[in-house]
């Protein structure tokens, strides 16, 4: 019999995720990880490589986009902002840590999640159901 191919399993838990499906316990962590995850965000503004990486990929472009350098409030590409978010959330080390996994997820999962939302214009719902897959993954992989 053949067992089952467990990064197959995985790829298929994150791809079929439906909000719907989430316990009320976990939507309300993943709530408070994001609050979380945006106040470091936040508390890398001002910080100068955060600030250099953020200029940086102001001046290569697009000008415009629609995803948010929170720190800065200027939609660039998807791309652009979540490179920009990660490393200001990152600035600060107050972003969450999984032991077990030696893995930071916040900021790895909440800027690409946030960035590629407000790309498709996701609803919070989605947002959430992403950035538990995205939690769910990075984690059993690390």
């Amino acid at each position: 019999m053949n067992e089952p191919d467990p990064t197959q399993a995985l790829a298929n838990f994150a791809a079929d995720l439906a909000f719907e499906s989430i316990p009320d316990a976990v939507v309300r962590r993943t709530e408070d990880l994001l609050l979380d995850w945006f106040s470091s965000a936040l508390a890398g503004k001002g910080a100068r490589p955060v600030e250099s990486i953020a200029r940086f990929i102001e001046a290569m472009g697009p000008s415009e986009g629609p995803s948010e350098i929170l720190i800065h409030r200027r939609g660039v590409s998807p791309l652009g902002a979540a490179t920009a978010n990660a490393a200001a959330s990152h600035f600060a080390e107050q972003d969450d840590v999984h032991n077990g996994s030696v893995f930071h997820p916040a900021t790895v999962v909440f800027p690409a999640a946030l960035a590629v939302a407000q790309s498709i214009a996701a609803s919070g719902r989605e947002l959430l159901a992403a950035c538990v897959a995205g939690y769910e993954v990075g984690i059993r992989v690390g």
